[in-house]
Order: C-alpha cells, then sequence, then structure tokens
C-alpha cells in the first residue's frame, strides 16, 4: 500500500491555505514532496545507528530497531545481477542508496564477495595465498565510474569477468503530482502522477514535513512552527 501523493498534496494545502497561509502550486509541491521523501527516508539510517548504538538489550530500543527496519524492507534489493562493462567494472546501478552484498557464482559455486581495498588485495597476492584460496576467497572494491560508482571483482590471480549479484538498498522512486488544466485550475491526473515510496505510517509525517518546507519557499515563517508543533505532537502520540 502507498502513500498517495493526492491525499498528501489536499492535506498540504487544507493546512497551508488556513487562515490565509498561501498556496503551493504542483510544481513547488512536487520539488518539496521528493525532498521530504529523501528527508525522512535518509533518517531512517540515522536513528537506526543510534539504537544500535545503545548498550544493553532494552526492548523498548529493539522495538524501534524493528519498527525502523519494517519500513526499510520495502526497498531491500537481494540477488540483482549486474553484468561488467568493456572494462571489467560492474557499475552500481543507479538506483542503489547503498551496496550491501556481492556475491559470485564460480566454479566452486556461490561465492560472497568480502570489500576490500586495492592496496590490500595486492598485498594479499604477493603473501603465500594460493590461487585456489583466492578464489575460495573472492573480493571486491569500490572505484570512481565517471560520475557513478562501479565494483571490481578479484578471483583466482586477477579480475573477475564475469556477472554478479548485487543486494543493497535502493532509493525512493520519484513522486510526482501530475495534472491537467481545466477553466485555469490544476486537476489531478492520476495516469501520470506517481505515490510516495514510504511506508503508509508515513503520511502525516510527510504533510507536515513538507510544511516545513514550504514555509520557507513561501516565505511563511508560522508554517513551519505549525508543522514543528503538530509533527512533535505526532511523535508523542506514536511512543504512548
Amino acid at each position: 500500500m502507498a502513500v498517495s501523493v493526492d491525499t498528501v498534496y489536499q492535506r498540504v494545502l487544507a493546512l497551508a491555505n488556513k487562515e490565509q497561509r498561501g498556496y503551493i502550486t504542483p510544481q513547488e509541491f512536487n520539488l518539496l514532496a521528493n525532498q521530504a521523501q529523501m528527508g525522512i527516508f535518509e533518517e531512517y539510517f540515522h536513528h537506526l545507528n543510534q539504537y544500535l548504538r545503545t548498550p544493553g538489550n532494552n526492548s523498548e530500543y529493539s522495538d524501534s530497531v524493528d519498527y525502523i527496519e519494517d519500513k526499510l524492507g520495502r526497498f531491500h534489493i537481494v540477488g540483482r545481477l549486474a553484468n561488467p562493462a568493456a572494462n571489467n567494472n560492474i557499475p552500481i546501478p543507479g538506483d542503489f542508496y547503498r551496496l550491501t552484498g556481492v556475491s559470485i557464482q564460480n566454479p566452486r559455486g556461490a561465492q560472497v564477495c568480502e570489500q576490500t581495498t586495492s592496496r590490500k588485495w595486492k598485498l594479499r597476492q604477493k603473501a603465500t595465498f594460493s590461487a585456489r584460496s583466492l578464489n575460495e576467497h573472492p573480493t571486491y572494491v569500490r572505484v570512481s565510474n565517471g560520475p557513478s560508482e562501479a565494483i571490481i571483482i578479484y578471483s583466482g590471480n586477477g579480475i573477475w569477468p564475469g556477472a554478479a549479484r548485487l543486494d543493497g538498498i535502493r532509493k525512493p522512486r520519484k513522486v510526482e503530482w501530475d495534472y491537467v488544466v481545466v477553466n485555469e485550475k490544476a486537476l489531478y491526473n492520476a495516469n501520470g502522477s506517481s505515490n510516495f515510496d514510504l511506508h503508509p505510517s508515513e503520511e502525516t509525517t510527510l504533510v507536515y514535513k513538507i510544511l516545513e518546507l514550504s514555509g520557507i519557499v513561501i516565505n511563511k515563517p508560522g508554517i513551519q512552527s505549525l508543522a514543528k508543533a503538530e509533527v512533535a505532537e505526532q511523535n508523542v502520540t506514536e511512543k504512548s
């Protein structure tokens, strides 16, 4: 189940227009909606890192970790096939936010690759490892691939020339409230629109996150105060 982009936009307009606080155009909304979605998505990792650093086995923190991981579940990618380019670099897909695992299928079967650096790989080659040992423990390094990133996999005594399977966490898909103009009014076009890619529970957070951002765009600081107050109230309600 997705968070409806139209529902969020209508809620944003209703709150922004309350007491004549201003109008947010579809173009402004689409820009801010994607910023808000990415901001919430990145906060998952910040909160998860904080919870995982907390000592002990506090059940409250354990529940919080489970809750965030549940929200991130829809973004996990497992075993996406990636083919090498002409230079044997394997490009990391553009929709990957994080690369979490690499594996190959060599004569010994499925092998998980361990991340390393070029320097460590060269030292490893010079050590007393046999080709068989190196083949049993394939590794990969991250390299620049123009504006993006790629990996090079080492197996045996050289570069692995074949495909790999990549695990990762993808970025949220782009949000868009599409419309047609009728009698000089923008009317929602569901066919051309894309809903939010976040967990359904994030609908209200999205509304007020967008309001916070729109307070800067339309120069209405009062909207930011309203948004922060309601988000704070929502957080208290969820914790209780």
